[in-house]
């Protein structure tokens, strides 16, 4: 049996972390290797391509990195090379969509997956804004990860007959250990934990959930996350005297050790700021361990996972009295906070477990005629 080819094109893959990274390498996994012959194409200055469970790493280097783009000769070079099935790539990468004009890599099929809106460099997306809607122009296939967001962006609703929505997908089987959630909860005199996921930057909207805060009692807020902000932050605390209600715990890499802490966790918290936060993975894995979730009124798929009034509760972006607010509701209301928690667990067994989601990357890559 012939094997379908598909190539990936993204500006960072494995084992670089992040949520495009988490995509690439679930779909990769997700497909059989008797039917599929996997390709990424990628920029990294660290790692040198490899072979990888089966999965081919064409890593270029690159010059300099300028408005969330790589700019990589080498990669225009590699992407002209190319003879696949599938060309996927994987947006925003504006300098992705420059070099696949110059490029003109072969390809039966070309997809993109849209992971989210261009945000924080808008004023250098103009010039190109032409050709970067005329890719979607172009495309066979538009994935999303979600319903909410094909309405909320303007490219994608003008695209709408290509879009297929396949959510990312998480393992039910659940890898903690009971006797180190058990210390998490001494540890902190058994206060009521309120948990926080991400890197330590400004549209992760980590500053709004500490400054809540202040306006909330008998409760901690553990931030697991490293990033340029760090400092602003521990400096916020200290100036505010609020440093038995806010620790910063650093990056956890280890995927047992950060479980601990979620089901250790009373209330998670999603509190980005900016349309470029697409899906929210980390309210998955929070919700697959039965946790009630507070998020932010993105109009992204972060509303798709966790739904207001259903699983957790939704709040106004940048909104500190809010937080506290919807903080404060669930703290105080055990019954509220146990019924969104099952809620979340239930959730993830209909529509984001793996098994299904396997089957549904499968169709997204029928080719047919």
């Amino acid at each position: 049996m012939n094997k379908t080819k598909i190539t990936h094109i993204t500006r960072y893959a494995h084992p670089h972390i992040g949520g495009i990274e988490a995509v690439i390498s679930q779909i990769n996994e997700s497909l059989p290797d008797e039917q599929f012959e996997k390709e990424v194409i990628c920029c990294s200055n660290t790692e040198k391509s490899s072979i990888e469970n089966g999965v081919k790493y064409n890593r270029c280097k690159f010059l300099f990195e300028f408005a969330a783009n790589t700019i990589s000769p080498e990669f225009i070079w590699k992407l002209s090379r190319v003879n696949t099935d599938i060309l996927h790539y994987h947006m925003p990468f504006i300098f992705a969509v420059i070099a696949h004009f110059i490029a003109r890599p072969k390809y039966k099929k070309l997809y993109i997956t849209y992971h989210g809106a261009i945000v924080g460099y808008d004023k250098y997306m103009r010039p190109f804004w032409g050709i970067y809607k005329h890719f979607y122009k172009i495309a066979d296939k538009i994935h999303v990860l979600s319903p909410t967001i094909i309405n909320s962006d303007p490219i994608l609703s003008e695209n709408k007959e290509k879009c297929e929505i396949v959510p990312f997908g998480v393992d039910l089987k659940l890898d903690y250990n009971q006797e180190e959630v058990n210390k998490i909860k001494e540890k902190y005199k058994n206060k009521k934990i309120i948990l926080a996921i991400g890197r330590l930057v400004k549209f992760k909207g980590f500053q709004f959930v500490i400054e809540a805060m202040k306006e909330v009692d008998n409760a901690i807020l553990l931030i697991i996350g490293d990033g340029p902000l760090k400092n602003d932050f521990e400096t916020y605390i200290k100036e505010n005297n609020i440093k038995e209600k806010v620790v910063l715990l650093g990056a956890i890499s280890d995927e047992k050790i950060k479980n601990n802490y979620i089901k250790a966790c009373d209330i998670f918290i999603l509190s980005s700021i900016r349309k470029s936060e697409s899906f929210g993975i980390v309210q998955l894995e929070a919700m697959r361990l039965g946790k009630p979730i507070i998020n932010t009124k993105l109009g992204t798929g972060v509303n798709y996972v966790s739904i207001d009034g259903e699983t957790g509760l939704t709040v106004e972006p940048k909104e500190s009295k809010e937080l506290s607010k919807a903080i404060n509701k669930l703290l105080q209301d055990d019954n509220l906070r146990i019924n969104f928690g099952e809620n979340s667990l239930k959730r993830i067994k209909d529509i984001f477990n793996i098994n299904i989601i396997k089957n549904q990357y499968k169709n997204l890559y029928e080719l047919g005629e």
